[in-house]
């Protein structure tokens, strides 16, 4: 029987521990991972920080660029700056609406207006003692 291996994935981290390599696909990025120089019992043997430490230098190894796909994903889920700009953008809609909504009541106001000079007007003009002459 094959002894089991450790295997890491280069992407996010994630180890697992497999007899065959064709079963080594990371189950959260889909990808190939890789294998730990280090036997399966040395790697039981060792403390969770010490595991943790072992798997962090082997993806640094590989990638320089770690820190930020690590900032990235912290990013991905840091709801509270998403919650700020979403509410720093609704205050900004909201200013933008009272503002529209006091020139949509301008406007109401200056239409009635202007419809009441008009009927004051068609009714002076229907009326023979107020209409005005007309020249000759």
């Amino acid at each position: 029987m094959r002894e089991l291996s450790v295997y890491f994935c280069p992407q996010c981290g994630r180890y697992g521990y497999y007899q065959l390599v064709k079963n080594t696909i990371c189950p959260n990025c889909d990808v190939k991972m890789l294998r730990l120089d280090i036997t399966y019992q040395r790697f039981m043997d060792l403390s969770l920080e010490e595991r943790d430490s072992l798997i962090i230098k082997a993806v640094l190894a590989i990638h320089n660029s770690v820190t930020g796909r690590l900032i990235a994903a912290d990013r991905a889920h840091n709801y509270r700056a998403t919650v700020a700009a979403l509410s720093t953008r609704v205050q900004e809609l909201e200013a933008e609406n009272k503002e529209l909504n006091s020139t949509i009541d301008w406007m109401h106001q200056t239409i009635w207006d202007l419809l009441k000079k008009n009927k004051a007007l068609e009714h002076q003009l229907s009326d023979p003692e107020t209409r005005p002459a007309k020249p000759d």
